[in-house]
């Protein structure tokens, strides 16, 4: 008996010595980064503007080549950055969002617009609302066949080439097209690709040459657009490719739904400064990323990014 109960009280004496099981702590998230106190002094300066003007200021940087986001009016890194890149590409001293600057920022956007005769108007054969820079787009023909319907637009020299297109609910889906454009192909190189529900986004590139494709679906079917460009033309499209991305509707008729691209205003007037691109639902409220709309392009002057980047998701 002595034994056992020594036995037992060695066995009560380990367990008590042995470490309880510790339990699992859940996953610490890193701190978030203290705010930049100089981004933050341009947001509330730039947010307490009225938001036609915030849109305009974008519109405008985009022309300038200094911004390469949505015009949606929100603040976010990219309007910080494209406002110190116009002061810093013209000299400037004085504050981005002194008013005498914010004239001169409009000033130069709108001179870039004119000079690239920029009209922004509803195409009859898709039904589409973008702009088109006509002086560089001078040919125009309607898009052979019955489907897709749509026009196409094309530099004398037919490095550029800008097409819409619609397809009615039967002959094509955001689906099939989005195998179609992500499809393997020995000469292109996908670039970028998104899709969700009622959108899709490809964008490529070959030896020569780049390439976007946007299209959208709603209840008339899929419609959209593709712009192709020589890659020597960069310099010059790249920004185009995000003034036309901006000014795209592609249901101008439709009644507003709040879904995104099914969120649709009237046709602007020939020559109107083009409307800021209804966002996605799926896009958190802050200045969204370019990926749902816009190619992410370098600055004129700016080391070329890394590809993996290139159309790289974040905020704005």
């Amino acid at each position: 008996m002595p034994c056992i109960r020594l036995r037992a009280a060695a066995l009560v004496a380990a367990a008590l010595a042995a470490p309880t099981a510790s339990v699992a702590q859940p996953a610490q998230r890193p701190p978030a980064a203290a705010p930049d106190p100089a981004v933050e002094a341009m947001r509330a300066r730039f947010e307490a503007l009225p938001e036609a003007e915030r849109k305009a200021l974008q519109d405008a940087l985009v022309w300038t080549g200094d911004y390469n986001s949505v015009v949606s009016g929100a603040f976010g890194r990219r309007t910080f950055e494209g406002l110190n890149a116009y002061r810093t590409r013209t000299g400037e001293t004085r504050d981005p969002l002194d008013p005498s600057m914010r004239q001169a920022i409009l000033a130069a956007g709108e001179a870039a617009r004119r000079a690239a005769r920029f009209v922004v108007r509803t195409d009859p054969a898709s039904g589409v609302t973008l702009g088109v820079p006509e002086r560089l787009l001078a040919k125009r023909t309607p898009l052979p066949g019955p489907v897709p319907a749509g026009t196409r637009w094309q530099s004398a020299d037919g490095r550029v080439t800008l097409e819409t297109r619609a397809f009615p609910p039967e002959a094509a889906t955001l689906d099939s097209l989005f195998e179609r454009a992500t499809a393997p192909m020995p000469d292109r190189r996908v670039t970028y690709k998104l899709k969700r529900p009622d959108f899709i986004v490809v964008t490529g590139e070959t030896a020569t040459g780049r390439s976007y494709i946007r299209y959208a679906a709603g209840p008339a079917g899929v419609r959209g657009f593709t712009l192709g460009y020589d890659s020597r033309l960069a310099a010059e499209v790249d920004r185009l490719v995000i003034a036309v991305a901006n000014s795209f509707v592609p249901f101008p008729d439709a009644p507003t739904d709040g879904s995104g691209e099914g969120a649709q205003r009237p046709a602007p007037q020939a020559g109107a400064r083009p409307p800021a691109p209804a966002q996605p639902s799926l896009q958190p409220p802050a200045e969204p990323s370019l990926q749902s709309a816009l190619p992410i392009l370098p600055r004129a002057g700016a080391p070329p990014p890394r590809r993996a980047s290139w159309w790289r998701r974040g905020g704005c």
